[in-house]
């Protein structure tokens, strides 16, 4: 159906006969006529009927057409709809100052219907463009502006990125040497160290691992956020890495009263893995589990074997995330409890940069928690080797028990009961 013939117009004239006239005409060709026989009638018509196009005659009492005309242009809710002026006047200058107060076409009387109703028809379908136009132009200026919007976070986003990098690495040269003064006076001094200067230095060395640690996690965090992190991917066994990480840290159990479990369904499982980044993962995870779980608590460590992937979780008997933070607990700088009195510190960023570091290896990490009864996190992971040129995959073994030690005191430096 022709969506043109239901358009509304408005037939204004003195003249009872004409008005008779052009409304059949109009309702022939099926269109919907509204009829005004003053100039003054015309804005209450227009604003209330809002129809599609004004057929306006140029000569009424009181108030011509071209005054008619001028005051629907300047008002917001009128000004868009096309006026054809009806007029017996041929002269060009008459015809001049129509189109100059806003008309956009003249019909002469007498007119002929097919004349009529085919400038009707033209104009109707120009204002259907024209509506279309500045509808798809208010989209543009919309998605301009968000546009303009999402850039100017994108420059504040690089801004911040560059920000923390800088800082990082002015962070980390101090600190740096301030370890390695405190390595070195230990060595030469250890002989002669009481044990409360013992204690002292334990603490100084503590802290220093406490701010590498958030010192890499924000240099790491921003080579993320600027696609500059990579990971190196060989064929491992992902159950002998987990559990060497996980008796590794037997003397922190061991501090805070608690009771390792690993268990594995499966004594090896080859994928490509990135060997730093799941040492990581894991001791990031085992260190929220010390955290959180009081004396006495239980914290285990087990690994699944589903052929095309590989689960590996990591649970306690701690306090558990509330419902109303689960959704939250993977957000960048967010911390479960905020409190001054907290008894552990934290940034915020581990478990950010962890689920970073899972997905890095094409995996996915999950929560599931109850409040008060303990916190499990299920990473799952591809069980896809890298081929070798004989279409074999090979496992590599390399482990460096001082780089478990080092990465160990500084991913459990948030947890003061340590030393």
């Amino acid at each position: 159906m022709n969506t043109l013939k239901k358009a509304k117009i408005l037939i204004v004239d003195d003249s009872r006969l004409n008005l008779k006239i052009i409304e059949e005409i109009i309702k022939n060709n099926e269109y919907e006529p509204i009829l005004a026989s003053k100039g003054e009638d015309v804005f209450k018509c227009a604003k209330e009927e809002k129809p599609e196009l004004i057929l306006l005659d140029v000569i009424m009492p009181k108030m011509d057409g071209y005054k008619v005309c001028e005051i629907l242009k300047e008002n917001e809710e009128t000004k868009d709809i096309p006026i054809i002026f009806l007029t017996g006047q041929s002269k060009i200058e008459d015809v001049a100052k129509g189109f100059e107060v806003g008309a956009v076409d003249y019909i002469n009387k007498p007119f002929h219907e097919v004349e009529l109703i085919a400038r009707v028809r033209t104009h109707l379908q120009l204002k259907k463009l024209h509506d279309k136009l500045r509808k798809n132009n208010k989209k543009l200026q919309r998605v301009n502006e968000e546009l303009l919007k999402a850039n100017e976070i994108i420059q504040y986003n690089k801004l911040q990125t560059e920000f923390f990098a800088n800082i990082s690495h002015e962070f980390r040269t101090p600190l740096n040497l301030i370890f390695s003064t405190i390595q070195i006076f230990e060595l030469c001094m250890q002989d002669s160290l009481e044990m409360k200067e013992h204690k002292y230095m334990k603490i100084m060395k503590q802290n220093c691992y406490r701010l590498l640690r958030l010192v890499n996690n924000l240099i790491d965090i921003t080579k993320i956020d600027s696609g500059y992190f990579e990971i190196q991917l060989q064929n491992h066994n992902i159950v002998q890495i987990v559990e060497n990480i996980t008796l590794s840290i037997s003397e922190y159990i061991e501090r805070n009263d608690l009771h390792l479990i690993f268990d594995t369904d499966v004594e090896e499982k080859i994928i490509a893995c990135d060997v730093d980044k799941i040492e990581r993962i894991i001791l990031n995870l085992l260190s929220n589990a010390i955290k959180f779980t009081k004396t006495g608590g239980n914290i285990y460590v087990k690994i699944y074997d589903q052929k095309e992937h590989v689960i590996i979780c990591v649970k306690d008997t701690g306090k558990g995330i509330p419902k109303d933070k689960i959704d939250t607990i993977f957000k960048r700088f967010m911390q479960i409890d905020k409190s001054l009195s907290r008894k552990k510190e934290g940034s915020g960023i581990g478990l950010s940069l962890v689920k970073a570091l899972v997905e890095m290896h094409k995996g996915e990490i999950f929560v599931e928690s109850e409040y008060g009864k303990g916190t499990e996190f299920i990473i799952k992971m591809p069980a896809k080797g890298i081929l070798m040129k004989n279409k074999e995959i090979r496992k590599e073994d390399r482990y460096n028990k001082h780089t478990y030690i080092e990465n160990i005191n500084i991913e459990f430096s948030d947890i003061y009961s340590i030393g």
